[in-house]
């Protein structure tokens, strides 16, 4: 990870979900310099399914939370905590970005863009290819421009994480994984991490010619806790549409 690392993706990616995982994982692994994790929620389009949602797990996970409080708390107003602009210019912070996942929400990264260092940051657009709008390669190249043009900063990778929730199968994350390597070679970016819900971590294991998994335990729905952990790169297989 680069000290600030920001996620971005239309609703229903799971761009929070991985934000999550990863500042939980930042905290578990901080390094020399760093004095500690910080999880700023970007997010000013939707007023639910927010990381500010998980402020206590969050707090026990190590990992200070940024994000409107009070009664501005559940708004989707274009609201960013004053704390912001100097927490980023720390360079004692390993700060992960939960960003609006389109053009408009993306202009609150932009707002911010001229504290973040050149070469200092990773701005990662998070594909599931069942989203609407992120099933081709022309759709999810245009957004992938317009979101970094709106937050002035280049997206830096790509997180494949093609699912359907509990219903994911590994077709599917291997469907998700074809588009994802397609867009990253038109954006001349690598595919940083392959996310597979926990129920899949056993087929992808053992595999080799991959992008690093990224094994996820959902935090953000009822039933379902833990956060994500990094596994070591598992083989490529033929493509096969569910």
């Amino acid at each position: 990870m680069r000290r600030v690392t920001a996620l971005t993706g239309p609703y229903g990616s799971g761009k929070t979900e991985l934000s999550l995982g990863l500042a939980q994982r930042a905290a578990l692994q901080l390094p020399p310099g760093i004095s500690a994790a910080v999880l700023a929620d970007l997010d000013v389009l939707k007023p639910y399914f927010r990381s500010r949602e998980m402020g206590e797990s969050l707090r026990k996970a190590g990992v200070r939370l940024i994000a409107p409080g009070g009664g501005l708390a559940n708004t989707d107003l274009p609201i960013l905590p004053a704390e912001l602009r100097g927490s980023i210019a720390r360079q004692d912070l390993q700060i992960v970005l939960d960003v609006g996942g389109d053009p408009v929400g993306a202009r609150a990264l932009g707002s911010i863009s001229d504290v973040i260092g050149p070469t200092d940051y990773d701005l990662l657009l998070v594909l599931n290819r069942y989203r609407p709008f992120m099933d081709t390669l022309e759709h999810v190249v245009e957004q992938a421009h317009a979101i970094a043009a709106a937050a002035c900063l280049r997206i830096t990778g790509i997180i494949s994480n093609t699912n359907m929730l509990e219903e994911t199968t590994e077709q599917d994350v291997l469907w998700g994984l074809e588009l994802s390597r397609e867009v990253a070679r038109e954006l001349s970016v690598p595919v940083r991490l392959l996310a597979i819900p926990e129920t899949l971590a056993a087929d992808f294991q053992e595999r080799i010619g991959l992008p690093p998994l990224a094994v996820i335990r959902r935090q953000m729905m009822p039933d379902f806790l833990g956060g994500l952990v990094l596994a070591p790169s598992p083989v490529s297989q033929p493509r096969s549409q569910p």
